[in-house]
């Protein structure tokens, strides 16, 4: 590929909104990156900032397509360290993995991701990053496996019409409401209770203040908010509060 392809983006976006579904969405974009010569494509997506209080970041689920087999059952270890996932929060731009592969401080624990990824023939790649309101994030990667030829023609010739595409599909998927259909990580759903508790501890008040205000008993208070921390993988009340309010849960 020598000449330099265009995407249409209020075409693409029409699309994803006339759809009804994230997987007949994601359809459209297996589509449309297969007819730009790439092998794999795969979205993911975070209602939440990905980088939590205490520096931790949330692991970034990604939704596949036309991946080998066995390969998301192994790529679990690595889903909080993704350099290329680290790297989207650099830039709003493309990135061409092999950048990202050639920085001298990547961890050792990146590289082995990058050892794994070669294990199944995925080296070349583009990830977009789109950085959405109120902390919110949204990435895509297109790849090219080991069937591909030309790599650096092919990067040229689409690097800008991925952008456009990434950008239109995120897009439609706001537009038409689809974003609660996505998969994500995040930790596990705290019930009504263990919110309102976290609500009023994130406003200052004590344990026994809570229960005098919700009509339980200190030691139900407590409880609840035991079970908020070992939820949302925190060490202490505080940190509970921190997380709960970075996922926008209180």
């Amino acid at each position: 590929m020598d000449v330099t392809v265009e995407i249409p983006y209020a075409d693409v976006r029409k699309r994803v909104v006339e759809t009804d579904s994230f997987d007949a969405a994601f359809d459209i974009l297996t589509e449309i990156t297969q007819s730009l010569g790439f092998t794999q494509v795969l979205y993911g997506y975070i209602p939440a900032m990905p980088r939590l209080p205490n520096g931790d970041w949330l692991p970034l689920k990604l939704n596949l397509r036309n991946f080998p087999n066995g390969f998301e059952e192994g790529w679990a270890q690595f889903m909080r360290i993704d350099p290329y996932y680290r790297a989207c929060f650099e830039t709003t731009l493309p990135i061409e993995w092999h950048s990202i592969q050639k920085r001298a401080d990547v961890s050792s624990q990146q590289r082995q991701a990058f050892r794994y990824l070669e294990d199944f023939g995925l080296t070349n790649g583009i990830t977009v990053p789109v950085h959405l309101p109120f902390g919110k994030f949204a990435v895509m990667s297109a790849i090219c496996d080991k069937s591909c030829h030309g790599w650096e023609s092919q990067r040229r010739a689409t690097e800008e019409a991925l952008f456009r595409l990434m950008h239109a599909f995120t897009r439609g998927l706001h537009e038409r409401s689809l974003e609660s259909q996505i998969p994500t990580e995040l930790p596990r759903v705290l019930t009504p209770r263990e919110k309102e508790c976290l609500k009023w501890a994130s406003a200052g008040k004590t344990s026994a203040e809570i229960a005098q205000i919700i009509g339980r008993s200190v030691e139900t208070v407590r409880l609840h908010i035991k079970n908020s921390i070992a939820k949302l993988d925190a060490t202490n009340r505080a940190q509970a509060v921190a997380t709960a309010i970075n996922l926008g849960l209180v």
